[in-house]
């Protein structure tokens, strides 16, 4: 229907591809010298990226210097006007002056004349003045030959600086001009509105009109003429701002770079069909034109071929956990056709990738694959998928997971899931290494952890009740998805009811589960939420949001929630419900976290919640996410003290380590865990700045195991010491004469 349209366009003999001819008489500039032609610093239906949505560039910018006056091109009476930040504006019948301060003695109904009224000065910082010929909706290009702005001088044709090739509708590109199938043609152009030298906003406007043909390799036929002889845009009218991304490039275009996509029309999306052509060599002609009749033409050689250029989709990983001789990685099949296989990358980093194994040894029909290895630290994974073509097309990759590999110090093990789908909003790209964060900050804190999607845990391949504690993130998810749907609420309280550890994370979680917030919301969502999560919906908090905690908190420690790595446009507030402890406090005083500590759902085992209204991963401040979870797993696995039995644990430590101390900074006391896989003279001892000996916390022999110790603040005296940086050394000797040392910094603050 697109090509008919354009081909009985052709045949009415109208040259106009956007719009009516609509005839439109000539007049003068708006600003002085009003009958010379002025330079151009923004042309009619350029690309404009500077608000949300992108659009069309709606009139023609003419520079002057900030404060100069603008007069109207024609008499008539003033319809609007607005003095309104940096778009203040008067509007004159159907033409509207931007970027002007209006003069004060202007208002509605007040009569103007041409070149002698002052309609307004130029704002401070714009330079120029917008002029729009023509009502919102049916904009009309200003510099049409015999129309419009007069007089008007070009002597400048435009420049087309590439021409590209991408599989139709989308951003995957064609290498080496090799193409098959629908094609899409991307040509970037700037036009010149002035002479070389001139400003770079004059040389790199948008272009008036495009078309291109396909042509024999030695360019002598052409093989291939779109409708409209070639033409596809001819810029005489503004098009629908909803059909910007069509006519640009979105990806490649901005304000000051225009990059038309030639084979779609205003009418929508549209292609070569390289297909149609027998495989062979040929020339792609573009031409582009401005308004006055100068115009460049550029020739680009391709090669149409069957092969076969898609890539599969993206594969989807299930989970990464640790098992007893190393490591198993697990995948839901990918349903392409021509798949081969896979391709699995492992990093140290989540820099620097390498390819542990690829589809020759991970087959379409495989979904999982082992790696007997103890390589004693946490390893990430991501996945790709293959397919059979002749030159082998590589999906993009999976989202990155994480485990930790023979590297913990307490025996307790850590999942976290990942439920945290949505692309639609604040995070928008394919995938995510959120995993990967928080991976990082257990294990800092001395915890092993797995990773698992949310769709492997509710497809029972993943099983909760296998992890001592679950820290479960959702993300942005909730404006336009499901947080936690009823499958994962049974999960979930068959856990908590079982005497498990849950820290739930993210920014609309209870926004989605109460009726309050979402009318989809169902009875059973909110009293899951109340009886599990312990919270009530109260607010939407706008983020960034500051956080402070209260007494008795797991938090002990003020920090930010940011925008990186993505900005979501709300955090909860909550209210705390059916005995949550009230934890941290957003500016506006609704609660941010939420714990419990106690019995779910009937049962008389003793289980430990924590709800935070905000995601994990949006924790700032200089290792503040670090310091949370420290927090949160604090909570949850306390240690009662130095004399506790440390053989009464599942395992003993594999390595000396040194954790930080909790909280930090502190007041009044801080605690500090150690843990020694063999027995060993042990010292733990306070120094100040100054390097004086400040406290001797511990100087005996211990048997292998995890400790907690605390320090008070008081010196040997018993005196309490003053605010500062204080260092805890600690020394670990063991009988085979291996000496442990390492040393961390304290901060009091009083």
């Amino acid at each position: 229907m697109k090509r008919l349209a354009l081909t009985i366009i052709a045949l009415l003999g109208i040259s106009v591809l956007c719009g009516e001819t609509l005839a439109q008489t000539s007049f003068p500039w708006p600003v002085t010298p009003f009958n010379s032609s002025q330079l151009i610093t923004g042309s009619f239906c350029e690309y404009r990226d500077t608000s949300n949505p992108e659009h069309f560039h709606n009139g023609t910018d003419i520079p002057k210097a900030d404060g100069s006056p603008v007069y109207p091109v024609k008499n008539g009476t003033v319809v609007s006007l607005s003095d309104v930040g940096s778009s203040a504006y008067v509007r004159v019948d159907d033409i509207a002056y931007v970027h002007i301060m209006p003069n004060p003695a202007l208002t509605v109904g007040s009569s103007v004349t041409a070149q002698q009224t002052v309609l307004g000065t130029i704002l401070p910082g714009q330079g120029h003045v917008h002029f729009t010929n023509g009502y919102v909706g049916s904009e009309r290009n200003s510099l049409l030959p015999g129309s419009g702005l007069t007089p008007y001088v070009d002597d400048w044709k435009p420049t087309i600086r590439y021409i590209h090739f991408y599989q139709n509708n989308t951003t995957v590109p064609f290498n080496n001009n090799t193409v098959s199938g629908l094609v899409d043609i991307v040509v970037k152009v700037d036009e010149a509105n002035g002479p070389p030298g001139s400003p770079t906003s004059v040389l790199n406007n948008g272009i008036y009109e495009i078309g291109y043909k396909i042509l024999s390799a030695d360019t002598q036929t052409v093989v291939y003429l779109p409708p409209a002889d070639g033409w596809r845009y001819r810029f005489n009218t503004k098009p629908s701002n909803g059909v910007v991304n069509t006519v640009f490039f979105g990806s490649l275009s901005s304000t000051t770079s225009h990059v038309y996509q030639v084979t779609n029309t205003v009418f929508g999306d549209d292609f070569w069909n390289a297909a149609a052509l027998p495989d062979s060599d040929y020339v792609v002609m573009v031409w582009a034109g401005d308004t006055h009749g100068n115009r460049d033409t550029l020739y680009q050689a391709v090669t149409t071929t069957e092969a076969d250029l898609v890539p599969p989709e993206a594969p989807r990983l299930k989970y990464v956990r640790e098992t007893p001789t190393g490591m198993e990685v697990a995948w839901y099949p990918n349903s392409d056709p021509d798949l081969t296989g896979y391709r699995l990358y492992f990093s140290f980093d989540n820099r620097v990738w390498n390819l542990f194994g690829d589809e020759n040894e991970l087959k379409a029909s495989a979904s999982d694959t082992t790696i007997n290895q103890i390589l004693r630290r946490d390893v990430y994974f991501r996945l790709s998928a293959v397919d059979d073509a002749p030159l082998p097309n590589e999906s993009a990759f999976s989202d990155v997971y994480a485990m930790s590999n023979g590297s913990f110090r307490y025996p307790e093990k850590v999942l976290i899931v990942d439920d945290f789908e949505r692309t639609s909003g604040a995070w928008n790209l394919p995938s995510h290494d959120l995993a990967v964060g928080y991976g990082q900050d257990i294990l800092a804190t001395g915890f092993s952890y797995d990773v698992a999607a949310n769709d492997a845990v509710v497809d029972s391949l993943v099983l909760l009740a296998d992890y001592d504690a679950v820290i479960w993130f959702t993300g942005d998810e909730g404006p336009d998805g499901v947080t936690i749907d009823s499958l994962e609420q049974d999960l979930i309280e068959t856990y908590l009811q079982g005497g498990g550890n849950l820290c739930i994370s993210g920014t609309r979680i209870a926004w989605d589960l109460d009726p309050e917030g979402n009318i989809y919301a169902t009875p059973s969502d909110e009293a899951f939420l109340h009886d599990f999560l312990k919270v009530d919906f109260a607010t939407l908090v706008e983020s960034p949001a500051a956080v402070a905690y209260t007494p008795d908190s797991f938090f002990m420690w003020e920090f930010t929630i940011t925008d990186l790595p993505y900005a979501p446009d709300s955090l909860n507030g909550v209210t705390p419900w059916n005995g949550g402890h009230e934890d941290a406090l957003f500016l506006n005083d609704s609660s941010a976290a939420v714990s419990y500590s106690g019995q779910f759902g009937g049962s008389n085992l003793t289980a430990k919640m924590i709800f935070l209204g905000f995601p994990l991963e949006l924790v700032d401040d200089a290792g503040g996410g670090q310091y949370t979870m420290e927090g949160v797993l604090n909570y949850f696995f306390l240690f009662t003290g130095i004399e506790d039995d440390p053989t009464a644990n599942s395992g003993l430590p594999r390595e000396f380590s040194l954790s930080r101390n909790f909280p930090n900074p502190f007041n009044p006391s801080t605690s500090v865990r150690f843990a020694l896989p063999l027995p060993s003279e042990v010292n733990l001892t306070i120094f100040n700045a100054l390097g004086q000996r400040v406290k001797t916390l511990m100087n005996e022999r211990r048997a292998a195991g995890s400790y907690t110790v605390q320090w008070d603040g008081h010196n040997e005296a018993g005196l309490a010491v003053p605010s500062g940086v204080y260092f805890l050394k600690m020394t670990a000797r063991e009988g085979s004469g291996f000496t442990f040392e390492q040393m961390q910094k304290l901060l009091l603050i009083k």
